[in-house]
């Protein structure tokens, strides 16, 4: 329902710096603070109690600021799912973090409405349809491929 929030206990909603598209299924993960977590809006629970995916620091992964907010979020795999990508401590080396868990969801390459590298303050990606919980099958891209040019 608009304007209403999905958790009314406000202790209990997780209010992530950002949200990813990770495990396959079409509700987004949270990432907090170099931590992915999987938030359950059946069973709502504060952020760090919440079932933990990953932790990038344990992989050597430093954030940007003091969130420790990764670099880019965004589907640089193709498969719809997207990726975390960081940069080591001293900050000459690119980690990326992507799914391993296998989905039947099938979508095209995610194409987002909003900038995924902006500079300041930084929020969670759109991408140019609905993709959550209740989905309909979206609408299959107009794509042409360019004439060669001789």
């Amino acid at each position: 329902m608009p304007g209403r929030l999905a958790e009314p206990d406000t202790s209990l909603a997780p209010w992530p710096a950002l949200g990813i598209w990770w495990d396959g299924d079409t509700t987004m993960e949270l990432l907090n603070d170099g931590k992915l977590e999987k938030w359950n809006p059946g069973s709502p629970s504060p952020s760090n109690s919440l079932p933990r995916v990953l932790t990038t620091s344990k992989f050597g992964a430093t954030g940007v600021g003091s969130a420790g907010n990764p670099t880019l979020v965004g589907d640089i795999m193709s498969d719809w799912r997207e990726e975390a990508v960081y940069t080591d401590s001293d900050h000459d080396e690119l980690i990326v973090f992507t799914t391993d868990q296998p989905t039947d969801t099938r979508l095209y390459t995610l194409a987002y409405r909003n900038d995924m590298t902006v500079k300041g303050y930084l929020q969670s990606h759109e991408v140019d349809y609905f993709l959550g919980d209740g989905m309909s099958e979206p609408p299959r891209p107009a794509i042409v491929y360019a004439p060669r040019a001789d």
